[in-house]
């Protein structure tokens, strides 16, 4: 019913642990009521369990719960000594919960409110959203969350939260000053109490699957626009695909961002001054990346478009003309970044999660990524350019979220502008004409999804 990870501290020496768990179910995020409802069981037990978590925060005790994909998860840290006890509580809690039908109603109803809040939240954030809604295999949208609300009452969320907890599968990551033989009891007593409250029994392997991006194919460029209803900012994110999370490519993209970074910044902020949010960076989910630029500005979506392809190709001649000793610079400074040493336990522990919870277990990442940094040329770096990111590159795979401000009815995906023939800006090469998603549930049909990432180790053999 569970994996266990395990770390003694060895390097801060301090009396305190952390201690993170995924419960896994596919009852979580099957549809959009029992999206609902998960939501609003973690709600109420948060709530419920505020008077008793209060007095253990005053000790130097705190606890996080969440519910991710597919899972609730659940943080304890602080002082370890009376860890276990807090655990045990809100595991019991979890497992023989009993609502309160006031605290039901006024935590739906604030639920309600935040769906319906999400309309006045800032046009990038809305891209960002919109992006994560087609790329991944299932999303629930807002409105579908608002719409399967109304069909939460009392007696459903009681037998949803049964049925939740009838068949779990359980990983864990126990870490800091506490020993093998602690931790191994630490996850009996998890374990046991779920048998014994909730008569909880294990997954079976093929429910372990996890939700996978969609992929897109070789060439496309897709654009869907939406309206922000309260904002007269516009936002865009605009994604290009690379590829699977892997050693290589992991170094090919950050090291392209390190690069790009600043200049971005300069170019498009600074100079153009597009917006006074201006982002790259890579973007990853569901073991997928690609690099992606989010900016929100007063000016059309399909301008900052235009700025941001003419942008990538000054790039291109900006790596073939740089030296050899600028491009060791940036390769040093990523290196830099990416070993500097965590300087707490809770960071150390974050990252050792991270790998758990995507399931790729590459616990020595940073040293053998580095090291594997050290052995890329300007020449790779270009290559990499023109075979996924040029405007012609055989591999570009591009999707564009456009959110328009609230006074704009409608805006063209692509457009010339005669501004554009300042002296001062680069020339923006021209576009072809994208594919417009009309229908997000169609644009996910017709696309292939990826396979998801093999972990790095076998993790039955693996010893952090």
């Amino acid at each position: 019913m569970s994996k266990l990870w395990f770390k003694q501290d060895d390097k801060f020496f301090l009396p305190k642990a952390c201690l993170n768990f995924e419960f896994f179910s596919r009852y979580i995020y099957a549809d959009p009521l029992h999206c609902n409802m998960t939501y609003l069981f973690i709600r109420l037990l948060k709530d419920d369990l505020k008077e008793y978590t209060y007095a253990a925060r005053l000790s130097g005790l705190i606890y996080g719960i969440a519910s991710g994909m597919n899972a609730i998860l659940l943080s304890v840290k602080g002082y370890n000594d009376k860890q276990h006890i807090l655990l045990k509580k809100i595991i019991e809690k979890m497992a023989t919960f009993e609502i309160d039908e006031k605290r039901f109603e006024i935590i739906k109803e604030a639920y309600m409110r935040s769906l319906n809040n999400f309309r006045a939240e800032q046009p990038h954030q809305h891209a960002m959203y919109y992006l994560r809604l087609l790329m991944t295999e299932v999303a629930w949208t807002k409105d579908e969350l608002k719409e399967a609300l109304d069909d939460v009452t009392l007696p459903r969320l009681k037998a949803f939260i049964a049925q939740l907890l009838s068949r779990l599968h359980i990983e864990a990551l126990l870490h800091g000053n506490i020993t093998k033989q602690a931790a191994l009891g630490i996850m009996q007593m998890v374990e046991d109490t779920l048998i014994e409250h909730a008569h909880t029994k294990p997954l079976l392997p093929s429910q372990l699957v996890r939700y996978r991006e969609v992929q897109l194919p070789d060439r496309g460029w897709f654009v869907y626009q939406q309206r922000n209803e309260v904002h007269n900012n516009c936002g865009i994110e605009i994604y290009y695909q690379t590829d699977m999370q892997s050693t290589s490519e992991n170094m090919f993209l950050e090291l392209f961002c390190q690069i790009i970074s600043e200049p971005c910044f300069n170019t498009l902020r600074t100079k153009e001054q597009l917006g006074y949010i201006v982002f790259s960076g890579p973007r990853r989910a569901n073991g997928i990346q690609g690099l992606r630029f989010i900016i929100q500005s007063e000016k059309p979506p399909h301008y900052l478009e235009s700025r941001v392809e003419a942008f990538l190709k000054t790039m291109e001649k900006c790596i073939e003309d740089m030296t050899e000793e600028a491009f060791q610079k940036h390769i040093q400074a990523l290196a830099i970044r990416r070993l500097d040493k965590p300087k707490k336990l809770s960071a150390e522990c974050a990252k050792y999660w991270g790998e758990i919870i995507s399931q790729q277990y590459n616990f020595d990442r940073d040293n053998i990524e580095v090291a594997y940094l050290k052995t890329l040329t300007k020449d790779d770096i270009i290559q990499f350019y023109k075979v996924l990111l040029a405007i012609d590159a055989p591999r570009r795979h591009k999707v564009s979220v456009h959110v328009l401000a609230r006074e704009m009815d409608s805006c063209p995906v692509v457009g010339e502008f005669p501004c554009q023939n300042d002296v001062n800006l680069a020339p923006a090469p021209p576009l072809p004409q994208p594919s417009v998603i009309e229908n997000m549930t169609e644009f996910k049909r017709s696309l292939p999804l990826f396979p998801l990432v093999k972990p790095h180790i076998n993790f039955m053999a693996a010893k952090l």
